[in-house]
């Protein structure tokens, strides 16, 4: 799937990166997760996705699955008791979804789907885990964030449509999922998919080249 993604580096990455100091160390990518909200539509499968607002210093104006970085109280079960990091992760997903669209899920509704780290180059970085989950029939998605200009259902298909039109900004990991959703034609299908699914950390890389900077999609594994 990575293969399909574009290689081109936004130009204020390429500034970035030319900026950087030699031997800069990058900053430390925030823990945080992301909820893919699924359901079948009339005409198929369909995810809920959000517009940042131009005004937000992290992805302004970026078409997003609800989510956001790992608070202190995601990693308490009371005041006292720690929980482990990987429940930690999970209670944030439940968290941000109630927080941005209202929408209550459980911790088996969450499956796991996809994890990457933002480029080293940026000042602002986060660790996300993404999972995949199934829009409960008895409730309603509503944009409350106050980070929003606005959100909706999209098919997987209509909304790489309108980022190949230019109508629609997308992050890489975004992409890929948006990407990797519109082969399935059911939530079925989806979750079907996420059973006994290997997943890969992702770290995209800059890398200079004769055709100019290139994005390069290795593993944290890999480039070690």
């Amino acid at each position: 799937m990575l293969a399909r993604l574009s290689l081109i580096v936004p130009p204020r990455l390429v500034d970035l990166t030319l900026a950087r100091s030699p031997g800069s160390l990058p900053a430390d990518p925030a823990p945080s997760a992301s909820v893919i909200l699924l359901r079948d539509g009339e005409i198929g499968l369909e995810t809920y996705l959000m517009q940042r607002h131009a005004r937000m210093s992290f992805a302004a104006s970026m078409v997003v699955f609800p989510g956001g970085r790992l608070d202190p109280v995601d990693g308490r079960q009371s005041d006292d008791d720690a929980i482990r990091p990987s429940d930690a992760i999970v209670h944030c997903a439940l968290r941000e979804t109630v927080e941005e669209t209202g929408v209550v899920l459980a911790a088996d509704d969450l499956h796991p789907w996809a994890h990457w780290i933002t480029p080293e180059v940026e000042p602002r970085r986060y660790d996300t885990q993404f999972f995949v989950a199934r829009m409960p029939a008895d409730q309603e998605a509503r944009d409350i964030s106050g980070e929003t200009d606005d959100a909706a259902w999209w098919s997987p298909d209509a909304a790489l449509q309108a980022e190949r039109s230019g109508a629609m900004a997308l992050m890489p990991p975004t992409l890929s999922i948006l990407l990797e959703l519109a082969d399935h034609a059911s939530v079925a299908e989806v979750l079907a998919s996420a059973e006994n699914r290997v997943i890969e950390c992702v770290l995209p890389a800059l890398v200079q080249t004769a055709d100019g900077w290139r994005f390069s999609y290795p593993s944290p594994a890999e480039e070690r």
